[in-house]
């Protein structure tokens, strides 16, 4: 189970994450909804240790990830996709797979091709451009990609910030599928994303942010909750 207790995160003199407290549980979809500037990337890439905290804790099936490094975190089984892809540049689509393996923690050459063969034919658009500079190919393909390059590492925990930003409907269902079939392999995922409809159909549960802090949580399959977030992150 992941679980953040009374999270407080600050920039400067800004006050950006105001006590933030949630739990999410393996195969769980949970959705952080609220208008821009709230402070959900902020809480994702403090859940990925791009930012430390000023106060309270995350844990990971009870393991802290206080003062730990990125890439301390990253081993611990969180994969990140951030809204701007972070696809290596001067990397082929091939070479950026390949990095997500080293969150493996039982590795061997046959599993490594094993797993690339699985991401393979699961995204068929990559394998055909496994050779191609990953900063070459389209916004969904990129979105692709930085999903596939999480989903080989075979994490526990998947944060995904705005995955459907910029992208064409049709790829937009694929990303949707993508989350779905992450939870259903057990995963837990934080889910930030401005495509209401979508994110809610994939999730199990939400919580609603305003100016740091939580304001709303509930669950996606009651009617009434989710028209409370719909008034809670109204303009």
């Amino acid at each position: 189970m992941l679980k953040i207790d009374d999270l407080h995160v600050h920039y400067g003199l800004s006050h950006v994450i105001q006590g933030i407290s949630l739990e999410a549980k393996p195969g769980e979809v949970v959705g952080i909804f609220g208008r821009n500037g709230v402070g959900k990337t902020t809480l994702m890439k403090t859940v990925a240790g791009w930012v430390q905290p000023s106060g309270g804790t995350i844990a990971l099936d009870g393991q802290s990830f206080n003062g730990l490094t990125p890439d301390r975190i990253c081993r611990h089984g969180v994969g990140f996709v951030p809204e701007d892809r972070r696809i290596f540049p001067g990397l082929s689509v091939e070479e950026n797979l390949k990095l997500g393996l080293m969150q493996r923690r039982k590795r061997s050459a046959a599993s490594d091709r094993a797993a690339v063969q699985g991401i393979y034919d699961r995204f068929p658009r990559l394998a055909e451009r496994r050779r191609q500079a990953g900063t070459t190919l389209s916004g969904g393909e990129q979105q692709m990609l930085a999903m596939a390059r999480v989903m080989i590492g075979a994490p526990r925990l998947v944060l995904i910030d705005e995955p459907s930003e910029g992208l064409a409907p049709m790829i937009v269902a694929d990303i949707f599928a993508i989350i779905s079939e992450m939870k259903a392999a057990g995963m837990i995922v934080l889910l930030v994303e401005q495509n209401l409809a979508g994110a809610l159909a994939v999730s199990d549960r939400f919580y609603a942010i305003e100016r740091g802090a939580v304001v709303l949580a509930g669950r996606t399959d009651s009617s009434a909750a989710r028209e409370e977030l719909m008034r809670a992150i109204a303009v």
